[in-house]
């Protein structure tokens, strides 16, 4: 395996560095095992359909900002390791395969044999527990596309082994760092190389992968946003004549549930008066004035009544 090191002057050439691979931060989307990307919004990506998504997300904004911090912590903690931090976006890359991965750090410690790969990411109290925290066994485990992410970092950068530094930002604002180690695990590599070999025989063959359509609505629309004068005979497709069906019958019952939405409205409004909220014998009502672009309204919101004695 030949490896390529791109070392990027700024940002804009570290994306166009990274388009023509499979990266390590979505390369479990081929297994189907990413939470963000799908094999489809991949191709879509990868193939031009979409421009790629330079903007840099807060959440993303927090991650650069916290790499620095996170070092620090690891150094303080164990001043016995040797940590290298370069920052400088350095991105390694198989050209064969055209997979990447760009690393957060390396680390030598006393208790591994060779040099570790270190990814670093922060992550909330609240989203700790829900995606990192095994609520019977009281361990810190990785989301599966994060240890796979490590994992192809170490294999392109040639550690010896691979780690997570997770930093929790706690609801009282203090940090709490978690060292995870990240068993590289090559019959797991081999089948990711694998699949990425076969996603880009799709992309060269003009293939391209089904759609998941509980998640991939909103790419599959930006993908076909452009109409051409010209027209498609369906009339072969059953199942898409039955969707229409669907579509067109759902579309009507949206329209009658908003004319009765619409109707019903001004009645309770007209019961809650001035007030910004209400209740039934059953049910909570509010109806706060907004204003927006100049105009004002009332908001109607409506949920079921937790707490009888509730006052006014």
């Amino acid at each position: 395996m030949t490896i390529q090191i791109i070392r990027p002057a700024d940002r804009t050439a570290w994306l166009a560095a990274r388009q023509q691979d499979v990266t390590a931060s979505v390369a479990a989307a081929v297994l189907g095992a990413h939470p963000y990307t799908t094999p489809y919004s991949l191709w879509a990506e990868k193939t031009g359909r979409l421009p790629p998504d330079d903007e840099e997300t807060e959440a993303m904004e927090r991650g650069n900002l916290m790499e620095p911090v996170v070092v620090v912590m690891i150094r303080k903690r164990f001043p016995e390791w040797e940590v290298t931090y370069e920052n400088d976006r350095a991105y390694f890359r198989d050209p064969a395969r055209r997979i990447g991965a760009t690393p957060d750090a390396f680390v030598d410690r006393p208790d591994r044999a060779g040099t570790g790969n270190c990814q670093i990411k922060s992550a909330s109290e609240d989203a700790f527990k829900e995606f990192w925290l095994d609520a019977d066994t009281g361990e810190v485990v990785p989301p599966t596309w994060i240890a796979i992410q490590a994992i192809c970092e170490a294999q392109l950068t040639g550690c010896a082994w691979a780690c997570v530094a997770l930093v929790v930002i706690t609801w009282r604002g203090t940090f709490q760092l978690h060292i995870i180690d990240i068993p590289i695990h090559l019959r797991l590599w081999n089948r990711l190389i694998t699949k990425v070999d076969e996603f880009w025989t799709m992309v060269a063959s003009g293939e391209e992968p089904s759609p998941d359509w509980q998640r991939d609505g909103e790419v599959v629309m930006d993908v076909y946003r452009d109409s051409m004068p010209e027209k498609r005979d369906l009339t072969a497709s059953t199942e898409l004549d039955a969707l229409v069906h669907q579509f067109d019958r759902a579309r009507v019952e949206a329209a009658g549930a908003k004319a009765v939405v619409d109707q019903l409205r001004p009645h309770i409004i007209h019961a809650l008066g001035n007030a910004e909220i209400g209740l039934t014998a059953n049910w909570e009502v509010s109806a706060r004035t907004t204003f927006r672009s100049g105009s004002q309204s009332r908001v109607l919101r409506v949920k079921p009544r937790r707490d009888l004695d509730a006052s006014f």
